[in-house]
């Protein structure tokens, strides 16, 4: 048994979880006096996740648009694929947290939500065994969802966009009030943060103020927050489970036999088939507490 913990120890499902560097983006400064022309001073690392990024933005935008082009009036194979899932997302994702508010906000859901499914899918994806297979190097790709500067990234976004819509919110019905230009977006802005308060009647209700708006502004910074957690931490677990798994696979052929081997590999197999289903569950989750925020924001008065 201690031939085995340190054959497991050896060992890292980390690895192809965590972000790698692929090379180094610097900024030069021109020094004469120096020994060359160009010093370095400091550089940003484009990590395995910003590759991840920049593959599904680039899907996006070559396959939306090409189905947007020549759109049929019957849908039928891949545009019917993609109506199911879009007519998904409004009626089942957005509309029940949006309501008449929903065409407004569908081409950010949408984009959130296939972004997250991309990024998740092509996580599940062998493609980092198949670039070591080809090019020799590994680490070249990851699962970008299971970074958590990645997942803080998306939710920086809600955050922005949330609190953006809100107060655009406000200012059109100032303006619908009467007011107009800095009248109308001061007392938009002071009444979106004054709403997020719940109103409690009478003299209770000013003494409560403060520490109901100092509350609610900490449930803000904290809904943001879980949405990023969320996110990473089961798209990481996932994929840890998974990466664990296959390394008893050599473990067990060299201290018993193919019998248990054989069950591991077949467990991965099927456990493949749920971390697709988590991809989904969680680009859904994520999008519906979007919803959800941006809801409460456009509509404080529920």
């Amino acid at each position: 048994m201690t031939g085995l913990a340190t054959m497991l120890a050896t060992g890292d499902p980390m690895q192809h979880i965590v972000p790698h560097e692929i090379f180094r983006v610097g900024r030069f400064h021109f020094e004469p006096w120096s020994w060359g022309p160009f010093v370095l001073k400091d550089y940003i690392p484009f990590t395995s996740h910003m590759l991840m990024v920049l593959i599904t933005a680039g899907l996006m935008l070559v396959i939306f648009p090409l189905l947007g082009r020549r759109y049929p009036m019957v849908p039928k194979g891949v545009h019917a694929f993609f109506d199911t899932a879009f007519e998904f997302v409004r009626e089942g994702v957005a509309r029940p947290a949006l309501r008449d508010h929903t065409d407004r906000f569908m081409p950010f859901i949408w984009t959130m939500f296939f972004f997250i499914l991309i990024n998740n899918l092509l996580g599940i994806l062998p493609l980092d065994a198949i670039a070591t297979l080809i090019w020799r190097r590994s680490h070249l790709f990851g699962t970008a969802t299971a970074g958590l500067s990645v997942t803080a990234g998306l939710a920086s976004i809600t955050f922005i966009a949330v609190h953006a819509v809100g107060i655009l919110e406000q200012i059109r019905r100032q303006r619908e009030h009467g007011l107009s230009g800095l009248g109308a977006a001061g007392r938009g802005f002071v009444a979106y943060w004054y709403h997020l308060v719940p109103h409690v009647p009478g003299v209770l209700g000013v003494l409560l103020f403060p520490f109901l708006f100092v509350l609610e502004l900490i449930g803000a910074l904290v809904k943001p927050f879980a949405l990023a957690i969320r996110l990473f931490a089961n798209m990481m677990a996932g994929h840890v489970v998974l990466a664990s798994l296959l390394m008893l696979v050599p473990i067990l052929r060299s201290y018993f036999d193919w019998e248990l081997a054989t069950v591991t590999i077949v467990g991965c197999a099927v456990y493949c088939c749920l971390e697709l289903l988590v991809a989904l569950i969680q680009a859904y989750i994520f999008t519906f507490l979007t919803c959800l925020f941006i809801g409460a924001a456009v509509s404080p008065e529920h």
